[in-house]
């Protein structure tokens, strides 16, 4: 980062920058280097603590995930990454496409019509590059990074914490070294390579348990102007597919069904993605002349949230503390934002010599979860047959869609003129399972299952 990027970004910062206790190795070690974990690190380096960044993987690596929202470039200025963010070339989205299986119904959103400004445009994203792009930016603003390098071990007392690392090139996996840190942002994600007692609890999960298989095609049509740039979303009885474009030839692919779906059509899973593919007109027209870059990827299990978020001296931060289900694209968002909330905690209990109290520590779960929340509430209005048709609908009533829209940008922070709009629209969803506010659409196509399905909505 230039001294002038660098001075602008300071001066955002919770705190005046803070001296290392030297007692300690680092005064915050990082795990994980997505998203979540480069951006609290440049935060954490930026405001003057020495922080070490552990992955375990080598950069750049495939990950999915690929679609930015508007409300979350503000958080990526922050940083001091996003000019580099838009000089990568990356493709600029301007909004998304929702689209019913057998093609009966369409509805196109543009951010700019949301009734939050400046919330237009953001990016589509190949994840390895643009990851990497992150971790480099943490790394230029002072951040040590260590990648290819696993967490094996973490014991705490009151001050601090002791953290066993392996690297991959040691070739052994005792052969593990120690390093001291006053704190720990784990961004991690879901895996459980270390003993962590904030990743042992989970809160209930809201939703049926899903898998979703993707893959990159290349020969997949887009639309003409800035709507090529758009997310394709295709709704099926059992769950979705995402198409997104990420670069001048490629696109990411996937298809979201759940677990019991996959288990009941006994296939495996590039045979029941071609299946789901050919069981939809719509898809069939989208993909008859793709071809797959790479073998399948089949993540599952992806919707969960930890009971507790913080402890002491440990933030979780991103997938790490919680994730739910893609569909809006709110993965990079949220990762980035919780990264802000534990950087800013951390700062600013470092700079007072104590570790985080109960209260700062219920308050950072709260503030993540009520985030989090707006998001889940879309998602299940997604997946219910009955509000489906609202979110559909080309004219809600009431002059809904405006609010609706900039929740869909990103803007989960529910200010007045969206909360009271986005509170009646879950109202004529519910009101839509009795009393028809707007056209039922029947979701009829044959499902990935191979049995054909007819869902008009249901109470």
């Amino acid at each position: 980062m230039s001294g002038h990027g660098r001075q602008m970004f300071l001066s955002r910062q919770p705190s005046v920058m803070v001296s290392h206790n030297h007692t300690h190795d680092y005064d915050v070690i990082v795990i994980g280097a997505g998203p979540a974990g480069s951006s609290a690190a440049t935060r954490t380096a930026a405001a003057g603590l020495k922080t070490l960044v552990v992955e375990k993987e080598t950069f750049p690596r495939f990950r999915i995930g690929e679609s930015l929202l508007p409300y979350g470039n503000t958080l990526l200025r922050e940083t001091g990454a996003w000019p580099k963010i838009e000089a990568a070339g990356f493709i600029r989205k301007f909004g998304a496409s929702f689209h019913l299986a057998d093609g009966s119904a369409d509805k196109e959103v543009i951010f700019a019509s949301g009734i939050v400004p400046g919330l237009d445009q953001t990016f589509q994203v190949e994840r390895s590059k643009f990851d990497a792009l992150l971790l480099d930016h943490a790394r230029e603003t002072g951040a040590e990074v260590r990648t290819a390098t696993t967490v094996r071990a973490i014991s705490s007392d009151a001050g601090g914490h002791r953290v066993s690392l392996a690297a991959a090139s040691a070739g052994n996996p005792d052969d593990t070294t120690v390093v001291t840190a006053r704190w720990i942002i784990d961004a991690g994600g879901r895996d459980q390579l270390f003993p962590n007692e904030l990743k042992r609890v989970l809160d209930p999960s809201p939703f049926p348990k899903r898998v979703a298989i993707y893959n990159h095609f290349k020969n997949v049509p887009r639309a003409e102007g800035s709507a090529g740039g758009h997310t394709v979303i295709v709704r099926l009885p059992d769950g979705w597919f995402w198409i997104i474009p990420i670069d001048a030839e490629r696109t990411s692919v996937g298809l979201v069904t759940t677990v019991d779906a996959m288990r009941e059509a006994r296939l495996q899973p590039a045979d029941l993605f071609t299946r789901a593919v050919e069981s939809s007109s719509k898809l069939r027209d989208l993909m008859a002349g793709a071809a797959p870059v790479m073998s399948f990827h089949v993540t599952s299990d992806y919707s969960y949230f930890r009971r507790e978020l913080a402890s002491g001296r440990l933030v979780l931060a991103g997938d790490a503390g919680g994730f739910f289900d893609p569909i809006f694209s709110s993965g990079v968002y949220m990762a980035c934002h919780s990264a802000k909330l534990a950087s800013e905690l951390v700062v600013r209990a470092h700079r007072e010599k104590r570790p985080l109290t109960a209260r700062e520590c219920r308050r950072y779960t709260r503030a993540v979860k009520t985030h989090a929340g707006v998001f889940q509430k879309l998602i299940a209005a997604f997946y219910d047959n009955a509000s489906f048709s609202v979110f559909m609908c080309p004219r809600p009533p009431l002059g809904l869609a405006p609010a609706i829209t900039s929740i869909v940008a990103g803007h989960s922070k529910l200010t007045w003129p969206i909360w009271w709009r986005f509170k009646i629209f879950l109202l004529v969803c519910r009101l839509q399972h009795h009393l028809p506010m707007v056209p039922d659409l029947r979701i009829a196509e044959t499902a990935p299952t191979g049995s054909t399905r007819v869902r008009p909505s249901v109470a």
